[in-house]
């Protein structure tokens, strides 16, 4: 479950997984049918033990209420658990986001593993997570469920030998939970962030990361990661940032790793909306082929290459990827934020009134402000009706109605009596403030810079 890297001298001594500082901050958990009953298995796989947390109908009914199953004939469902507070002590809060994406890099490194061995297993990632968390006594031990891998029966080897398995079912056995009052407080400080998409479960199909459009022949027709026999061994080539040489590579070197993004995995990701790349090629052995390339459409971007300072801002000041031959920027898709930046064409109209522009460029100013609020009005319906519980739908949109539209006839009531106290182009000077200032708000918010796109609810 933890994939040793192949190093040059043939040992097996270091992780291939990345992971920030090292900490790895994450955990797995197991689901299995043991002897026909479904059991839940916490796993400690640097010291090879099983501790068993639950069996029967409380794993039946966390399942169930999680929308996920054990796969049939042998399968298992692997369960990946963060603990934050690893990370978190070193980093601050972006130690959050690397814990992560440590986690992510481990999931990856598990569907990768489980398909090499033959058994293609399927990631979830979209799921309610409250049930499963408590049986897995996730909360209580300040961890957090990243995501689940249902992953068919396969082949074995001697690896997988001599673990040792616990019975932990018995919690008054077990005795109480010591935690550490730091990593509690730390614990307790993520209680007010976002959690996890409630969105509902989507089939897992395979599909790419991101879709990538280029017409590059690659050496050999090589492509994408090859093999899923040899992942095994792929996956042990991987090295740390650190170990970089900052020495050039050759283009086609770079796009044969660029291709693995197309490589179609089975995860219950949005298919209508996947990630769009960007690949920086800064120092290649053909400097002709260094450029900013969009990998959707196969283009390249005029303009200067970053240099090491801005490749380093990028990369969060993580200075030993300033060298980077290569940088490859991931990009997800931001609907609202789109509709906070058409919102800015608000204060274009009463502008023009106030500085005393001609007719004709009224009339434009008017249709760039129409054209902003029905964009505007477009991304806010689809957010509000896709990104709202059913339940409560009707409830929100009577306070969105009441807030917003119900507020038309008191601002009409108040221009005139305003207008008569400061004039006509103090009230219209203080409108367009007001306007600038609210887009402006939604632009800073993070919310809606991080809200990205759900695909269509049934």
């Amino acid at each position: 479950m933890t994939s040793r890297a192949n190093r040059s001298c043939g040992s097996y001594v270091a992780r291939a997984v990345p992971s920030a500082g090292a900490v790895y901050p994450y955990e797995f958990a197991v689901l299995v049918m043991e002897n026909g009953v479904p059991t839940a298995f916490r796993i400690d796989a640097d010291r090879r033990i099983c501790a068993r947390l639950a069996v029967g109908a409380r794993v039946t009914a966390a399942l169930d209420t999680s929308m996920l199953a054990i796969p049939e004939d042998g399968g298992t469902l692997v369960v990946t658990l963060t603990r934050p507070w690893l990370s978190m002590r070193k980093y601050g809060d972006r130690g959050y986001l690397y814990t992560q994406l440590d986690a992510g890099h481990a999931a990856g490194n598990l569907v990768l593993a489980a398909a090499g061995r033959g058994a293609p297993g399927a990631l979830r990632l979209r799921f309610p997570r409250e049930s499963l968390s408590g049986l897995l006594e996730a909360g209580e031990n300040c961890r957090e469920i990243h995501s689940a891998i249902l992953v068919p029966a396969g082949s074995a080897d001697e690896s997988w030998t001599r673990w040792t398995v616990h019975d932990s079912t018995d919690r008054e056995l077990r005795g109480p939970t010591w935690r550490s009052w730091l990593e509690s407080t730390c614990w307790d400080s993520l209680a007010g962030w976002p959690e996890h998409s409630g969105s509902p479960a989507l089939q897992a199909v395979p599909a790419p990361l991101a879709r990538i459009r280029t017409d590059r022949q690659l050496p050999g027709g090589q492509g994408r990661l090859g093999d899923p026999s040899e992942w095994s061994e792929l996956i042990g080539t991987r090295v740390s940032s650190k170990a970089f040489t900052g020495e050039p590579v050759s283009a086609a070197a770079v796009w044969r790793a660029v291709s693995a993004l197309s490589t179609p995995l089975e995860t219950d990701l949005p298919d209508a909306s996947p990630l769009s790349a960007t690949l920086v090629l800064r120092s290649t052995t053909e400097p002709e082929q260094d450029g900013v390339y969009r990998l959707h459409t196969g283009e390249r971007r005029p303009g200067r290459l970053p240099s090491t300072d801005e490749v380093a801002r990028a990369c969060m000041q993580q200075r030993a990827l300033a060298g980077a031959a290569a940088v490859l920027l991931l990009h997800v898709p931001r609907t609202s934020l789109a509709g906070a930046v058409a919102m800015l064409a608000y204060p274009l109209y009463p502008l023009g009134i106030v500085l005393g522009w001609p007719v004709w460029l009224l009339a434009v100013a008017q249709v760039a402000v129409g054209a902003g609020i029905t964009f505007w009005g477009v991304m806010w319906a689809t957010s509000v009706q896709t990104q709202v519980p059913g339940e409560v739908l009707n409830r929100v949109h009577a306070y969105e109605v009441a807030g917003s539209v119900g507020m038309f006839p008191v601002g009409s009531a108040l221009a005139g009596p305003a207008v008569g106290a400061f004039g006509t182009d103090r009230v219209l000077q203080v409108g367009i403030v007001v306007a600038l200032l609210t887009a402006a708000a939604l632009l800073v918010a993070r919310p809606t810079r991080t809200l990205g796109r759900v695909p269509n609810r049934a």
